[in-house]
């Protein structure tokens, strides 16, 4: 059976590490999109065991969730904005904070919790380059107005989200730049911004950007962060199969599809029941047609090829190449040198975030 095996020691010893990187800044445990696919209620039970009490999610249902689960003391940041009136009660009801990024979303917010008699905190969103949600620095007499006339809206933290902090240091440093003087006007006003936080994984251990009051952190709990060096990370997260089949090819033939491998000998090949369905070998959707990103990308394949670049599994116990392409539910692998048969076990590094829910996670130390 297929199974996605997390090391529990070593998320572990990634919160120490996020931690000790904060400082006296507030670790915010970003656990969206289940926990990055190590498992909401898992994680959010590990981070609490490391003594961090702020959670962030991205959907509402999420905040539920962890309620039911036990998390009756964490306080859970909703990470978009919204007016939609389903997903604000779902929101009030959780007793989660909520993320102001409009000030429509801030009146929709306001009139139901005025309607069920409640106050609701929340955290405003500074757009200072992501474009998805947020006030715009420039509407800062929208943002007043939240404080002067939506009474039953408690602000008690902002935030901005930087765009290219795995890339850029500049463009990070000029939305910092941009959100503190979004900051300096909300108190030259007379209102208290509250919590104050904008890092997130890549800008904290990447750019290595100020803390602030707080930090978010969330691919860096699994130790798969995007910014290059040794950030003191493990990273965790292998799909544990076995092999199925194992067989001679001999030396000229074609391995998987487009016969994109020949073998240059006779091969010993195993077949292992892992593709890209399960999360083997996918990489984020290239959606960007601009020129610097296909020329990056074209680079990246070609320093691949000159470097001969390989892919490997763990066969038994010993590394074992990849041959072929990946396909969606079948992986090939040379194992002329290693003792193996059907039902011997096969591990394959996997981000946990591209393995779907229906293979179960296996949680071990």
């Amino acid at each position: 059976m297929k199974a996605l095996v997390v090391e529990k020691n070593k998320i572990r010893a990634n919160l120490e590490t996020v931690k000790e990187r904060a400082g006296t800044a507030q670790v915010i445990a970003v656990l969206k999109a289940n926990a990055y696919g190590l498992g909401l209620c898992e994680m959010a039970g590990l981070c609490r065991e490391a003594g961090i009490r702020r959670f962030a999610v991205t959907e509402p249902e999420d905040a539920l969730r962890l309620r039911d689960w036990g998390f009756g003391e964490e306080e859970i940041l909703i990470l978009r904005s919204t007016a939609s009136e389903e997903e604000i009660r779902t929101i009030l009801q959780a007793g989660a904070t909520a993320t102001v990024g409009s000030y429509d979303a801030a009146l929709a917010l306001n009139g139901l919790a005025e309607s069920q008699g409640m106050m609701c905190d929340v955290h405003i969103k500074v757009d200072t380059g992501m474009g998805r949600y947020g006030f715009m620095p420039t509407e800062i007499d929208r943002i007043l107005s939240v404080y002067r006339y939506l009474t039953n809206l408690n602000v008690t933290g902002t935030y901005t989200h930087y765009a290219n902090a795995f890339r850029s240091v500049k463009k990070t440093q000029e939305q910092l730049d941009a959100f503190q003087a979004v900051v300096e006007k909300i108190r030259a006003a007379g209102f208290d911004p509250g919590m104050l936080h904008a890092s997130n994984s890549e800008a904290m251990f990447g750019c290595k950007m100020p803390n602030l009051d707080a930090v978010r952190i969330g691919s860096a709990l699994g130790g798969r962060v995007i910014s290059r060096g040794d950030h003191g990370l493990q990273r965790t997260g292998k799909l544990r199969s076995c092999i199925t089949e194992v067989r001679w090819l001999p030396k000229g033939a074609p391995v998987g599809y487009g016969s994109a491998y020949v073998t240059k000998h006779p091969t010993r090949v195993a077949v292992v029941p892992v593709g890209s369905a399960d999360g083997y070998m996918l990489e984020k959707i290239r959606t960007s047609t601009r020129f610097r990103d296909c020329f990056r990308a074209a680079c990246s394949c070609m320093l691949a090829f000159v470097r001969g670049r390989r892919y490997y599994v763990t066969v038994g116990g010993k590394r074992a190449p990849v041959i072929g392409h990946v396909g969606v539910s079948h992986t090939t692998v040379d194992v002329t040198d290693i003792e193996c048969g059907p039902g011997t076990e096969v591990l394959l590094d996997a981000a946990p975030l591209y393995v779907p829910a229906s293979i179960p996670r296996q949680y071990v130390e």
